[in-house]
């Protein structure tokens, strides 16, 4: 039998609202170790490039190369599209190669090397993930690990 909101005591409804307003404050990102542990088990290639330790000289060398790796790139593609579009089409899955934006590319992979410099990136992960897990211990004579743990309830 289903019950009218009307008849229900204020004290039931804003129990149910507090309860509401608790679920919706629910996090729903990974903490810095959830956000480790992926990078560990399935990097992506952009990643690996933020986390592989590197020195100041790489750090300036490689976005240069990413430059032109991805130049080199469209230079065969366009040349593919010139002797088959058929073929370019089936392949590639668009009508026709499209310029890539190299600039923007550049300040990217840029910045994106920087953070490997030196491995100073990989390292606030690290540093995050375990200021997390301990904020997640418990105090010491708290929970099931502390001084009272072993102590019979008799």
């Amino acid at each position: 039998m289903p019950v009218d909101p009307t008849k229900v005591s204020k004290a039931k409804r804003d129990e149910q609202v507090e309860v509401e307003k608790e679920e919706e404050f629910t996090p729903v990102s990974a903490g810095p170790i959830d956000k480790l542990l992926e990078l560990l088990y399935n990097p992506s290639r952009d990643k690996i490039r933020e986390v592989t330790i590197i020195d100041r000289l790489q750090g300036r060398f490689f976005p240069q190369l990413d430059m032109i790796s991805m130049g080199r790139k469209y230079c065969l593609e366009v040349a593919l599209y010139r002797q088959n579009r058929e073929y370019y089409r089936k392949i590639f899955k668009k009508d026709c190669p499209v310029p890539p934006d190299l600039i923007d590319e550049l300040q990217f992979r840029t910045a994106q090397w920087q953070k490997s410099v030196a491995g100073k990136s990989f390292e606030r992960g690290i540093d995050l993930a375990l200021a997390e897990q301990e904020a997640k211990m418990p105090e010491e004579g708290e929970g099931r690990f502390g001084a009272d743990a072993y102590r019979d309830e008799g």
